[in-house]
């Protein structure tokens, strides 16, 4: 079912096939999940998170017309989910989990983009990023990540398509700031480890 499309999976989704919506949840669980962890520090939060945002889908996914693109729903869908979970302060429990849902939802990390992350440099990159303000955070992690316009990102987001930007730009400003920093403290670093490592010249007799 990988050549199918969303709409074409949902409408089998519609028609009861269960594995369409296997598919489905395979094809975005891995970017839900991200965009959830921007928002949530605890992982094993926003695991349980990423279940309810599927929940939800399944009993709601007939309430998709087509207006938008699916990505941009359901990211909707998870945002509205995580301002809920963050609004009480704490999880609310999910008491009903349907059954064909477990086994689809997979360590995060050995997912490929997550292995590819586990470079020093991807890293140290991610690391900058959590520390970046959230309304910088989401918006380049929508952008770059999930490859969404800035119109989409605005409509997602409930914010003018130039505060989207402005936005955009600012993160990737303290990005780079904070990415040019953390280089030059490992230069340092580098250059202090390489002068302890030189033999003193011995004097001339």
């Amino acid at each position: 079912m990988e050549q199918l499309t969303d709409e074409q999976l949902i409408g089998q989704v519609r028609q009861g096939n269960m594995d369409a919506f296997a598919a489905l949840v395979d094809r975005h669980k891995n970017g839900v999940f991200q965009f959830i962890r921007c928002r949530v520090e605890v992982r094993e939060t926003a695991e349980d998170l990423a279940q309810e945002v599927f929940l939800k889908l399944y009993r709601h996914l007939s309430d998709f017309r087509g207006e938008a693109r699916f990505s941009t729903w359901l990211y909707g869908l998870t945002l509205n989910t995580v301002r809920d979970h963050l609004r009480m302060k704490k999880r609310r429990p999910v008491t009903t989990v349907l059954d064909t849902l477990k086994g689809w939802f997979t360590d995060s990390r050995e997912e490929p983009e997550a292995e590819a992350m586990r470079s020093e440099e991807r890293r140290t990159v991610n690391g900058i990023l959590a520390g970046l303000p959230l309304k910088y955070r989401e918006v380049l992690y929508l952008c770059h990540y999930r490859q969404m316009a800035l119109s989409e990102i605005a409509l997602l987001l409930q914010i003018p398509v130039k505060t989207a930007e402005t936005r955009l730009y600012r993160g990737k400003q303290l990005l780079k700031e904070q990415w040019l920093e953390v280089d030059q403290r490992e230069d340092s670093a580098s250059q202090r480890r390489a002068s302890r490592t030189v033999p003193e010249a011995k004097a001339d007799s």
